[in-house]
């Protein structure tokens, strides 16, 4: 008997109404596990940055957040590679803010890395393991796909780029954020773009997984032929006809990777490092949200040519 069968009849053994609460468990003591085992590699990087976690108020807001991601997920009805690569994209802020402005202290490896790993294993694998079915539908990687991956992250490297020497520093600077350095923000070498690339590739990868795959969902056609009226009705009339079944769902998707990066940045970034404030949360959770709209964009497009 295969070990997939045997994870099949494990999962069913399980009743339904349980399995959102134990994939929350499980996703707190994985990542709690894994935390403590890479700690003698990453704790004083990550000591260095945050902020000392003192009070139930420091704990507490981390796990509300945890708790709703993973909700999240399970309730949106993601398969473990498309929650894990949602949740890849919600740290994607935390990794660019660290490298860029903390460069000794968040090495790409292991410390980014390692911490990455952690958090996107600890969203795959219980729902691998409590939504196994979910988990057939076909992820190839063709070559338009590997393409898209790399113009997406292409994409976000320049829109960061551009934002951060233009806008971003000085709006962190003036939140009282505490930044190491800022030398890499103006001076950009052959070795950082490399280690960038590295960075944002899965990040791409990530973004093309949820909003430009295919999962063999069939989008449904909806009857437009009811009485739409005012504003609203105008502008849900207008929703319906004039856009196509694909390029709602990638609008959609794209408005839902901008939510989870803006929670991301501001629970696991301003949350947690000295001199985060929501004001600073803003501006970069709005760098984010511009780049990940030109990303759905483009993605669009290429979707449907």
């Amino acid at each position: 008997m295969s070990s997939a069968s045997l994870l099949e009849r494990a999962s069913r053994n399980i009743p339904s109404k349980l399995k959102p609460p134990l994939a929350v468990f499980l996703n707190l003591g994985l990542s709690t596990f894994l935390g403590y085992l890479a700690s003698p590699w990453i704790s004083s990087d990550l000591a260095a940055i945050d902020r000392p976690m003192k009070t139930l108020t420091d704990y507490s807001s981390l796990i509300a957040w945890r708790i709703v991601e993973v909700l999240g997920y399970w309730i949106g009805g993601w398969d473990a590679t498309q929650a894990a690569s949602l949740s890849a994209l919600s740290l994607a802020p935390g990794l660019h803010y660290f490298h860029t402005y903390h460069p000794s202290h968040a090495p790409l490896v292991p410390t980014l890395a390692a911490s990455t790993a952690i958090d996107v294993l600890s969203v795959y694998l219980p729902l691998r393991f409590l939504r196994p079915h979910s988990n057939k539908r076909e992820s190839s990687a063709d070559g338009t796909r590997v393409t898209a991956a790399i113009l997406t992250s292409v994409i976000y490297q320049l829109v960061l780029q551009v934002a951060a020497k233009k806008f971003l520093t000085s709006w962190l600077l003036g939140s009282g954020w505490n930044l190491e350095s800022v030398a890499s923000v103006h001076t950009v070498t052959e070795a950082l773009m490399l280690t960038r690339a590295m960075m944002m590739l899965p990040i791409g990868w990530a973004a093309t997984e949820v909003i430009f795959s295919s999962d063999g969902e069939k989008v449904k056609k909806q009857d437009v032929e009811e009485d739409f009226k005012g504003l609203l009705g105008c502008i849900q009339r207008m929703w319906m006809t004039k856009l196509s079944p694909k390029t709602r769902k990638v609008v959609k998707r794209t408005l839902l990777v901008t939510a989870y990066q803006t929670a991301g940045a501001t629970a696991g970034v301003a949350g947690t490092v000295k001199g985060g404030d929501l004001v600073g949360a803003a501006g970069l959770s709005g760098v984010w949200a511009v780049a990940t709209a030109i990303v759905g964009i483009v993605l669009g497009w290429v979707g449907s040519a």
